[in-house]
């Protein structure tokens, strides 16, 4: 199997939007080929080689299946460092300030209402990121635009880890 990257290697399209049924079906067809169980009596190389295989395909289906993940391996297959130390703009750096600090007195508080509001406007601007970032990516083709949404996202999916802790 030559090496492919993640949406070659699944049979998708290279886009943000993904159909997931179709990645669902690629992916189980892929596994149920060159999973290392279906290997047990062959030759160590063979085994090594369905190992590997096997590996760089979950890599692959775990990268496109979750939007960030997706969205990060685009930039990188467009030669672009979302790990880049850029300024964010200074709207999106003021959100980001009043989200913490609305974090932080939650947790102080032990405000459980206050903590589900931030959760949930937290989650509702994932969710416009999400729409922006296929815009970007599938529609308008605006690399820099993309780039900047995930980083954004990046940041998004932190606190919203951190909120559900």
């Amino acid at each position: 199997m030559a090496l492919k990257n993640y949406f070659e290697l699944l049979n998708q399209p290279q886009t943000f939007a993904v159909d997931s049924l179709s990645l669902e079906n690629a992916y189980q067809t892929l596994m149920a080929r060159f999973h290392p169980d279906r290997f047990v009596n062959a030759p160590i190389v063979e085994k090594r080689v369905a190992e590997q295989v096997s590996v760089r395909i979950n890599e692959a289906y775990q990268t496109i299946k979750a939007p960030l993940a997706r969205a990060q391996y685009l930039c990188s297959l467009k030669g672009l460092n979302v790990q880049e130390r850029r300024p964010m703009p200074p709207a999106v750096l003021m959100k980001q300030m009043d989200w913490h600090e609305m974090l932080e007195a939650a947790l102080a508080t032990g405000d459980d209402g206050r903590m589900y509001d931030l959760k949930e406007e937290v989650t509702n601007e994932r969710q416009m990121l999400l729409t922006q970032l296929q815009d970007a990516f599938d529609v308008k083709k605006d690399d820099a635009m993309a780039l900047e949404l995930t980083r954004e996202l990046m940041f998004v999916e932190k606190l919203l880890l951190n909120i559900q802790r």
